[in-house]
Order: C-alpha cells, then structure tokens, then sequence
C-alpha cells in the first residue's frame, strides 16, 4: 500500500472529525447518556477507619456524557449470590451538557435525610438521563466494595 499525501490529510480529517464536538440535538428529543466510566472498579467500605493501611482507593468518579442539559439519576443495586440484584440506595442530580463527573465514596443520602454506608459486595449503578422532552435508555456499570484484610 502507498502512502500519498493525500492519503495522509484524509487520515488527518477523519480524526479531526471523530473528535469534533457534538451538533445539539433537534428540539424535541430525548437526551442521551453515554460514555459511562469510573476510575476505580474495586474502593474500600466508607466506613473503615482512616488508620487502616491498605493501597486500595477509598473512591472513584464517575463519568459520562450527556449531549443536553438534563436531570440525572443513580441507582445503586447489590448484586446477590444468585446474580439477582436488590436496591441499595439512589440520589439525582443536575446534568449538564457534556461531560459531567461524579465522585463517590461509597456514601448514599437516605430518604428521610442522613447518610447510608454501602457494605462489602459487588454493586451495579445504574444511570439514566431526564427532562422535559424525555428520557435515556438505562446505562450501568459494575464495582465492589470490600473490606481490608485484617
């Protein structure tokens, strides 16, 4: 294969292109969540103590795009031996266009007010995108909470 100057400004432009921001969408439709990631796929339990000495995280952020100003919301689930999954806690947000980012201990406001510690186990959240035009489909991701060994 031959590489022509021509080649090389088309590569150039495609790449130009993959990154070029978004065009806002028509009025009228839904918005949209994607990109989901965090940091850190394993933190330590917020409630161990600070003395303890472990090189695990004791947070990870999580990030995403939304492509409109949007209300955002959380559900955080424990996943059960059986791979069945229970409800552990939630909270929304303010979302803006673009990327918005999220920095989590493992701390979940209860619903009469105060905070709720996730205990050790494997979790999923789950993320979805809302305003007055609609909503995103539900995007998830998978982390465990652990404990250090004594």
């Amino acid at each position: 294969m031959r590489i022509t100057a021509l080649s090389i400004v088309l590569l150039a432009l495609a790449a130009t292109v993959a990154h070029a921001s978004p065009e806002p969408p028509p009025p009228g439709t839904p918005p949209s969540l994607t990109g989901l990631e965090m940091t850190e796929r394993t933190i330590l339990a917020p409630n161990t103590p600070k003395s303890t000495r472990s090189k695990l995280p004791r947070r990870t952020v999580f990030s995403f795009f939304i492509n409109q100003n949007a209300t955002f919301s959380v559900v955080f689930k424990q996943v059960r031996r059986d791979g069945g999954l229970v409800r552990r806690g939630a909270f929304s947000r303010a979302g803006v266009t673009g990327k918005n980012r999220i920095r989590f201990e493992g701390k979940l406001p209860k619903p009469k007010g105060g905070i709720q510690f996730l205990g050790a186990g494997r979790y999923r959240a789950f993320f979805r995108s809302y305003n007055e035009n609609g909503e995103s489909p539900e995007a998830s991701i998978g982390f465990r909470v652990v404990r250090p060994k004594s």
